[in-house]
């Protein structure tokens, strides 16, 4: 190992034990525990953004039929899918 690469791991690990301004003693940065109601939040949300996600990578689109929703590439498969569900 060169001197370079032992010095700056030393300063590494220094630097990462040091406790800079007290960050780590301030009681505002401390997490609290999250209820079961933020975290179902949480997992609602992401899943959300999956879908969608998932929706934009095979060039869906929102279609309305009231208040249903049909996702489809075009307007002609969207009209065909809200037949098929009875929407129209």
């Amino acid at each position: 190992m060169k001197k370079s690469h032992a010095l700056m791991t030393i300063m590494g690990m220094a630097m990462a034990l040091s406790d800079q301004n007290g960050i780590y003693n301030d009681t505002e940065t401390v997490r609290k525990p999250l209820t079961k109601e933020q975290i179902e939040e949480r997992k609602r949300l992401k899943q959300k953004a999956i879908e969608n996600k998932r929706r934009e990578n095979y060039g869906l689109t929102e279609y309305f039929y009231g208040e249903n929703v049909i996702y489809a590439r075009n307007k002609k498969n969207a009209d065909r899918k809200a037949r098929n569900k009875g929407y129209l």
